[in-house]
C-alpha cells in the first residue's frame, strides 16, 4: 500500500510518500502561501526521489483542514484531482487530527491529553481536544473555533496536564501558557507535517477508509474571508412602513 499525502492547511506546504513500512519520501516548502507553485513541484520531487510512478499509487490523501483558505482550496483540489486521474481512493484528515499523531509518535505516553492548536488568524485559533491511545489518538472534544482567552479559560477548567502544539499555541503561548498543567511541543509541531499526514492516510486506507472525490470539501470552520468582508460592506436593503 503506497499512499501520496498532500499538506497545505497552513503556511507550510509539503507532500510525502508512504506504506506499511513508514514514510518513503517527504518534501516541504516554507513559501508563505504560495501553496500553488509549491505542491505540483513536491510532488514530481517525492515521486522521484522514492523511485515510485504515479500509477504506482495506491491511495492519495489530503489534510481538509481547518487551516488557511487558499492553502485548503490548493491543496483539496490537487488531492481529488489526482484521485481522480489515476483512479483511486480519496482519504481525508483533519489538521487537527494530524498534529495530535504527530505528538502520540514524540514521546508523549498513552493517555496524554493533547490539545493541537492551528492560528485562524483574525485573533483566534482552531483547536482539538483528542486523548493519545497506544496505537495512535482518540477525540475527546472535536473541533472548534476559540479566542485564545476562551481557550485557556476552557482547558484550565479541564484540571489535568496537557501537551499543546502547533502554530496556534505558539503565536499566543503568553496566553496559553497561564493553563496550569499546559506544556508546549517543540518547533518542529508547530505545523502538520507531511510524513505523519502519509502514515495516518496508510492506516486509513488499509482499513477501507475513503471518501467519494466528489464529497470532499475543505473544513474551514468558518465562512471564507471574502464573505465576511462582502458581508461587512454589502448595504442592507429592508422595506420600511
Amino acid at each position: 500500500m503506497i499512499v501520496l499525502a498532500v499538506e497545505s492547511s497552513t503556511e507550510l506546504a509539503g507532500v510525502a510518500l508512504a506504506d506499511e513500512a513508514g514514510v518513503l519520501a517527504t518534501a516541504t516548502v516554507s513559501r508563505g502561501r504560495h501553496h500553488a507553485e509549491s505542491i505540483a513541484p513536491a510532488i514530481e520531487f517525492v515521486c522521484r526521489r522514492a523511485g515510485v510512478a504515479l500509477s504506482g499509487i495506491d491511495a492519495v490523501g489530503v489534510d481538509v483542514g481547518p487551516g488557511l483558505f487558499t492553502g485548503l482550496r490548493v491543496g483539496v483540489g490537487t488531492a481529488k484531482a489526482l484521485a481522480f486521474a489515476l483512479e483511486r481512493p480519496l482519504v481525508t484528515c483533519s489538521s487537527l487530527e494530524v498534529l495530535a499523531h504527530a505528538l502520540s509518535t514524540s514521546g508523549t505516553a498513552p493517555g496524554t491529553l493533547v490539545v493541537p492548536v492551528v492560528d485562524a488568524r483574525r485573533g483566534e485559533v482552531f483547536v482539538g481536544t483528542l486523548r493519545t491511545t497506544e496505537d495512535g489518538v482518540s477525540w475527546e472534544q472535536s473541533e472548534r473555533r476559540r479566542s485564545p482567552e476562551a481557550l485557556a479559560e476552557e482547558l484550565s477548567a479541564l484540571h489535568e496536564p496537557m501537551v499543546v502544539a502547533g502554530n496556534g499555541a505558539r503565536r499566543y503561548r503568553a496566553v496559553l501558557g497561564t493553563v496550569p498543567g499546559a506544556v508546549f511541543g517543540g518547533e518542529a509541531l508547530d505545523f502538520p507535517p507531511p510524513g505523519v499526514l502519509a502514515t495516518v492516510v496508510v492506516a486509513k486506507a488499509m482499513a477501507g477508509e475513503s471518501t467519494d472525490v466528489d464529497a470532499v470539501l475543505p473544513h474551514y470552520l468558518r465562512d471564507a474571508e471574502t464573505r465576511i468582508n462582502w458581508e461587512k460592506r454589502a448595504p442592507r436593503i429592508g422595506v420600511e412602513g
